[in-house]
């Protein structure tokens, strides 16, 4: 037998044909299969995308509704502590105080704001006829079909025709404003009516409202049990709210997506809903949800609806485009295989191009592996370091070949890190930062680790871990962390600091029922020393009584510094007000032995003002007010002593409230200018911009500056109308500038925070340019750094809408705020302001430099002109220049002046630039 007659016998050509052609179906029909799976997939994803979307949307305008209500509550909760810190306020003082909120700006729906007396038959004459007496001649109580008690309207404000109407009304003649009124008077909290109809509506038609009431108590006192509150009654805070415009002001402006129903009680569908911010659709919405918002014992329903402008956006072309692309790709890949096993020669090539491309990807993965700044190693199933690129080997601080096949967990020095990679070799991914060194025998720093398990079909299951080296990273947000916080003089806590220890103490004190003290210091005739001695000496002293008053503290005591000669101690875990008095004698001790600095021996003494969680307030900036107020109390009683704060201080307060009042009156009597003071180049000495500055002529108190008034301007929203009427000014100068001499410098304005968020910021600035003919590059904007951080959103969205028209963004006080260079690079800014504090720092021994240093470098890294506020002598401006900063600003120049006396330093730099254009120069 021969050999080819052994051999088996090939299969017929007409069976590799049969089964060459079934192949490209079989693919056409798997493709299409796929492509249905991908579709249902798709179409699942939008919906529940569209769903997850909604919810969010849904519950923004939920707690936009919530803090709308809980603003409101506060309102009354003001209005009572006024009353419960001036029981003898008479109507004109209620009226002005009220008339100061700016409720119909600042709070829709709210009416008004009035307080009810409770009335004892026997002394409803003499009310009657003391109210009568305060100037309503006309006042009655009505009706008089009320009880033997009464809770008359006295004081009713803002004065208008419908609040005078509600004067004298009895509201325990109405049982649902009775109900309401007994509920806040037993439980001392804010209550809520149900939804009725106001007495000063009878005349114009009812609408939807409800009614808050606040009790309060005879003598501002606090009684703690229901026979105490009943005891002690004196009456209610009324504040009646209208529905419709409380829920236009949250829903009609921005819920063009979403319709919202506002039903009383817990039903989800009424036939007259308490407001509904869009007619009702024909078509049913594709979305919907339910919300409840709780009103003292009142619930409302609240029902959201997706609109046609929310369901556009809800991505639906995508199912129907992974449907056609896949059936395209389908056909295509048909197409592609029948060719294939059509022409054997064109299927051989094409494998030869595939192979050459996997080889090239190969390639490419194997470039990128080794050349990926990002470290990156294999791991293989019992942990052992399979292979690792350079950048690996650097962040671990080893050679390549010494990690090639150790065991990470036996070198592993963080547990974490250990456990972390079990997981990863069990499949499950991991992310984790290392503050040590990743592996026995390298480098210590601060590793971001991200361990992902892979696992293919053909090969066994391996592990990729990133390493990526953050120390330089985090040592930075951590300096810039403790600018944020700490002072930069004396490295006690700052205000912000300060503000977060005291609200920890008085949440612990809540809990505990125990009390928290906050002792305001300020150092006695400190002006004199640095007036004398200067104030680098100044500065020494204040170093020696920050390290006294933090060595004779508790471990849980907090001490602060809030600026100047000021200083802060927190003290929590008092039981009695006599705890508080023994710190403040222990600081006065301490501060009575005699100071030796510079060669000198000299005494310092304090006055200290205290005041008491939760007896004087139940917020930090309550108890620092009430503090300062004791402090200047001991101040007036001698100095080197302590008081408690007292009702009886309060009369600083009322002083303030005229410093207000006198402040509404300035912006429209011309009391306001501006002075300008100019910035310089280091390098040359030329003027390259100019700062405008806000000051106040008091026709009586003389010149007011605003360290003083713009504090008080920011709490009452004032700032707003300054800020709007310091814009337009400057904008009219540069114009007259412009025209006299030819400005070619940039005026910066501060902005303030107000004035910053209200989202109407770049509309307002492009009007004061379009009114002057201004093109934008001759303004500049200065924003601070807490301005920006709190929404960094908008933020970036405000700045980029200045920047779009040619206007320059500076960020002032630099480096005493939340800055993090996470955020920094984000902001599309021009130049950085170093804060006038750090400049009184450089002449100081040490690291006095090291922060001006730092945002000098910084801002040279990212491209920033940095500019130094405060500079005052020859020696700080030396050190600037040695620090390479650009530009300066600082009486060592100029002091801020009026426009007339800045022309001409003005009008020299502009005959300067004319000059060097003229000859082709560049100007700058």
């Amino acid at each position: 037998m021969s050999v080819a007659g052994l051999a088996d016998p090939a299969p017929p050509r007409w069976l590799d044909r049969l089964v060459a052609w079934r192949i490209p179906w079989l693919v056409l029909l798997a493709s299409l299969a796929l492509t249905g799976l991908a579709w249902f997939q798709t179409s699942r994803s939008v919906a529940e995308d569209a769903e997850s979307r909604f919810a969010l949307r849904v519950e923004q305008l939920q707690h936009q509704l919530d803090d709308h209500i809980k603003v409101y509550v506060q309102v009354a909760r003001s209005a009572a502590a006024l009353h419960s810190a001036f029981p003898e306020v008479r109507r004109t003082e209620w009226i002005r105080f009220v008339d100061g909120l700016d409720l119909y700006e600042r709070y829709p729906g709210m009416q008004g704001v009035a307080f009810a007396r409770f009335v004892k038959p026997e002394a409803v004459q003499d009310v009657i006829a003391g109210v009568r007496a305060d100037g309503v001649k006309s006042f009655r109580i009505w009706p008089d079909i009320g009880g033997p008690d009464r809770v008359v309207n006295v004081y009713s404000a803002p004065v208008n025709d419908q609040n005078v109407r509600a004067l004298g009304y009895d509201m325990f003649s109405e049982p649902v404003r009775r109900t309401a009124i007994e509920q806040a008077r037993d439980s001392g909290e804010p209550a809520f009516t149900r939804s009725i109809a106001l007495k000063i509506d009878d005349a114009t038609g009812p609408q939807p409202a409800f009614i808050i009431y606040q009790a309060v108590y005879r003598n501002g006192q606090q009684p703690r049990t229901v026979e105490e509150r009943r005891a002690t009654f004196a009456g209610v805070v009324v504040t009646p709210i209208r529905v419709a415009p409380l829920a236009s002001a949250i829903f009609d402006s921005s819920t063009r997506d979403v319709g919202v129903t506002i039903i009383e009680g817990t039903a989800t569908d009424a036939e007259f809903p308490l407001y509904r911010s869009r007619a009702p659709s024909a078509e049913p919405p594709l979305l919907t949800a339910v919300r409840s918002v709780a009103l003292g014992g009142h619930v409302w329903t609240v029902r959201y609806e997706s609109r046609p402008g929310f369901e556009a956006g809800m991505q639906g072309w995508k199912p129907i485009f992974v449907l056609v692309a896949g059936s395209a790709l389908s056909g295509l890949l048909f197409t592609l295989l029948w060719a294939l096993t059509t022409t054997r020669g064109r299927a051989v090539e094409m494998a030869g191009r595939m192979t050459a491309s996997l080889r090239r990807r190969e390639a490419e993965l194997h470039q990128l592996f080794n050349q990926a700044p990002l470290g990156i190693a294999m791991l293989d199933r019992d942990a052992k370091l399979i292979d690792c690129n350079p950048a690996f080997a650097r962040a671990v601080g080893a050679a390549r070949d010494g990690l090639v096949g150790i065991d990470t967990r036996l070198r592993a020095q963080d547990p974490a890190l250990v456990a972390a990679i079990d997981n990863a070799i069990a499949g499950q991914s991991a992310r984790l930062e290392v503050d040590q060194l990743l592996l026995a025998g390298g480098r210590h720093s601060h590793f971001n680790v991200h361990l992902q398990p892979v696992a293919t079909p053909d090969e066994p299951p391996f592990v990729l871990a990133f390493v990526e080296d953050i120390g330089e990273k985090r040592r930075a947000e951590q300096h810039i962390h403790y600018l944020a916080h700490f002072d930069a003089l004396t490295g006690l806590p700052n205000r912000v600091l300060l503000f977060d220890r005291i609200g920890q103490a008085s949440r612990q004190a809540r809990r505990d029922g125990t009390k928290v003290a906050v002792l305001f210091i300020d150092l006695d005739r400190f002006k004199v020393i640095n007036d004398s001695l200067g104030h680098s000496f100044g500065d020494e002293v204040l170093r020696s009584v920050a390290r006294r008053l933090h060595a004779g503290l508790r471990e849980s005591d907090t001490v602060g510094r809030l600026g100047g000669d000021e200083f802060l101690i927190v003290v929590p875990n008092l039981e009695q007000a006599s705890d508080a008095a023994a710190v403040a004698e222990k600081v006065l001790s301490q501060l009575s032995s005699p100071f030796a600095v510079g060669g000198q021996s000299f005494v310092v003494s304090p006055s200290i003002g205290i005041s008491l969680f939760p007896d004087d307030a139940e917020d930090a900036e309550g108890l620092i007010r009430c503090a300062d107020i004791a402090m200047y109390n001991a101040k007036d009683a001698g100095r080197n002593a302590f008081r408690f704060v007292t009702r009886e201080m309060g009369a600083r307060s009322r002083e303030r409230l005229d410093l207000e009042a006198a402040l509404r009156r300035a912006l429209t009597n011309g009391e306001l200018f501006i002075v300008y003071q100019p910035q310089v180049r280091i390098s040359d000495g030329q003027v390259v911009g100019v700062e405008a500055l806000l000051r106040w002529r008091h026709p009586e108190a003389g010149l007011i500056m605003p360290g003083r008034f713009l504090p008080i301007a920011e709490e009452t929203g004032l700032v707003q109308a300054i800020g709007d009427w310091v814009l337009q000014e400057v904008c009219a100068q540069i114009r007259r500038w412009k025209n006299h001499i030819g400005l070619s410098v940039p005026v910066a304005v501060n902005v303030a925070a107000q004035q910053f968020r209200d989202g109407q910021l770049p509309t307002k600035v492009a009007a004061a340019l379009a009114a002057n003919n201004l093109d934008g590059r001759e303004l500049e904007i200065e924003v601070t750094e807490g301005t920006l951080i709190d929404d960094i959103p908008a933020a970036v969205s405000t700045l980029r809408a200045l920047k779009e028209r040619g206007i320059l963004i500076a960020l002032d006080d630099f480096g005493t705020g939340y800055s993090s260079l996470s955020y920094l690079h984000r902001f599309p800014i021009d130049k950085l302001k170093i804060d006038r504090s750090f400049i009184h720092d450089l002449e100081q021994d040490g690291t006095g430099d090291s922060v001006p240093r730092a945002i000098v470098g910084l801002g040279r890294s990212l491209g920033l002109s940095v500019v130094a506020e405060g500079v005052e002598t020859e020696a700080q401006l030396q050190l600037l220049r040695d620090l390479r900063c650009e530009s300066f600003q600082g009486y060592l120049f100029s002091r801020p002046v009026l426009p007339e006396e800045l022309e001409p330093m003005l009008a020299v730099r502009a005959a300067r630039d004319r000059t060097r254009r003229e000859l082709g120069s560049p100007v700058g």
